[in-house]
C-alpha cells in the first residue's frame, strides 16, 4: 500500500527529517495529508503541491482513506486534537483553497 511509507514518515518524525526532496518522492495525496496533520510542514507541503500544479481537493477520497487508516492505526487522536481532526474541521491545507 502507498500509505505505509507515509505512516513510517509520520512515526519516524524526529528520526527522519522531511525535506522538500523527500516530498517530491511522495504521492500527492500523502503530501496533502502530511500538510494537514503536521502544522510545521504545512508550508513545505503547500509548496510541493503548487510545484506539481495540483490541488489537494482533487485527491480528497485518497486523503480521507489515509486519514481513516491512520486513525485505525492509532496515529491520530480520535477526539480530533491532533492532525485528522483539523482536517475534518476544515483546518490544515484547506481542501478547496487550490494548494
Amino acid at each position: 500500500m502507498r500509505t505505509i511509507p507515509l505512516a513510517l514518515v509520520l512515526l519516524a518524525g524526529c528520526a527522519t527529517k522531511v525535506t522538500p526532496e523527500s516530498l517530491q518522492r511522495m504521492p500527492i495525496a500523502e503530501v496533502c495529508y502530511l500538510g494537514m496533520v503536521e502544522p510545521d510542514k504545512q508550508q513545505m507541503a503547500a509548496d510541493e503541491v503548487r510545484r506539481r500544479n495540483d490541488d489537494c481537493a482533487q485527491h480528497k477520497a485518497e486523503i480521507d482513506r489515509i486519514r481513516d487508516q491512520e486513525m485505525r492505526a492509532g496515529a491520530t487522536d480520535v477526539g480530533g486534537v491532533q492532525g485528522a481532526g483539523a482536517a475534518r474541521q476544515g483546518g490544515g491545507m484547506g481542501m478547496g483553497r487550490g494548494y
